[in-house]
């Protein structure tokens, strides 16, 4: 077990790697909603296609998320993570070669599966060498990632596409994450035995299944991503279906990027000091409701800038605090197992939202039920959280 004498100051070169791999991972999915308009005519796909596009990214996620954060825990987490973003960025780059539908779903399935392995181990990485003081701080930056992905990707899938095409954007992101599996390589240290090695696989699902507040927790976050992922992939869509040049819309989610990047911090630092994550999540999701659906029924550029800002800080405000909660319920033996049957199971409202709400769109012809749709999530995961008890640290 780890004592305080043990957190050494390497821990922000940790924190540090494993934030830049977890962005370069989010850079890498959410390069081809800003691409989608360029590519898909190319390809012939229909928005349904182009929707499923990153649902294959999300059924190779799924699939390593608990077999990795097993193997974390019981060999370490610089291997999972260097082999896993290596894996990413070969697959990733290689987009640039398809000229069909199926082969492109299947290396966006073999992107996901490098992908898939990183956040139980980033987990695993930050439990290891944080103390639980300390640890509000070390997810809320660690969550960073998402946001400035998406920030990041709005930038630089456009810039590139301009400057050397949609091939060149995909080899572009493809070598960034490989050279960030490198760096893991040989920068990640371990700060903990493993101790379930003493224990047995059965045991440690017996006691993450059996957890009623972890389990809970799982639902909430399942909850949150059937939102933010339909708005990282369907919103640049709707606002050049409202008149918008590809920039506008680029800009737009830039800011929904920035706000995204600037919640999880103010979060992670508040819940240090409060010692509270589960007020701060359900404050986060109430918000959110009306905030997206007024974003679905604006026309004035200068207001989207505004409410994908405020929409942004409101809904990731919640992701560091769910992820604490689940890693503070777990402790550091089953850290990574259960950060990977969490993230495995917010992550199956990733692989169904964005093709769910494609398909509304190609029934519909229009947006007028999509954000309704998304504002269930956060209004049935505001519910869940009423039912749940944090344990104080």
């Amino acid at each position: 077990m780890n004592t305080d004498n043990s957190f050494s100051s390497y821990r922000w070169v940790i924190l540090a790697l494993v934030v830049v791999c977890f962005c370069a991972t989010f850079v890498t999915r959410f390069t081809w909603p800003p691409l989608i308009t360029t590519v898909a005519p190319v390809l012939k796909l229909s928005m349904a296609q182009a929707g499923s596009y990153m649902s294959a990214f999300y059924i190779g996620y799924l699939v390593t998320q608990i077999p990795a954060g097993i193997i974390a825990d019981k060999f370490g987490v610089r291997v999972v993570l260097a082999v896993s973003l290596m894996l990413e960025g070969v697959s990733t780059s290689s987009l640039a070669f398809t000229g069909n539908y199926e082969t492109g779903f299947m290396l966006r399935i073999i992107a996901g599966l490098g992908a898939g392995a990183v956040y139980a181990s980033a987990a695993r990485a930050l439990v290891e060498w944080f103390p639980a003081r300390e640890r509000g701080r070390a997810f809320g930056l660690l969550m960073v990632a998402p946001s400035a992905g998406i920030l990041i990707s709005n930038f630089l899938a456009p810039t590139l596409n301009q400057m050397v095409g949609w091939q060149g954007a995909f080899m572009s992101v493809g070598t960034i994450t490989f050279v960030a599996g490198v760096f893991v390589a040989l920068f990640m240290r371990s700060n903990a035995p493993r101790e379930n090695e003493k224990g047995s696989l059965i045991a440690g699902f017996t006691f993450i299944f059996q957890h009623k507040n972890l389990m809970l927790t799982c639902v909430a976050g399942f909850c949150l991503m059937w939102l933010q992922l339909a708005v990282a992939t369907w919103a640049n869509v709707y606002i050049k279906s409202i008149g918008f040049t590809v920039k506008e819309a680029g800009a737009v989610m830039m800011w929904y990027g920035v706000g995204g990047v600037l919640s999880p911090i103010v979060a992670g630092f508040l819940s240090d000091r409060l010692n509270n994550r589960r007020v701060i999540v359900l404050v986060s999701l109430a918000l959110t409701i009306p905030l997206t659906l007024w974003f679905g029924y604006e026309t004035s550029l200068t207001a989207l800038y505004i409410l994908s800002f405020s929409a942004a800080f409101a809904s990731y405000l919640a992701n560091p605090m769910l992820n604490v909660m689940v890693a503070n319920y777990a402790g550091v033996q089953w850290a990574a197992t259960a950060s990977g049957i969490a993230n495995f199971l917010y992550q199956i409202a990733s692989l169904i939202s964005p093709l769910v709400l494609g398909l509304v769109i190609d029934w519909t012809g229009n947006f007028s039920w999509v954000w309704w749709i998304m504002a269930l999530g956060p209004a049935a995961g505001f519910i869940v959280m009423l039912g749940i008890k944090e344990e104080q640290t």
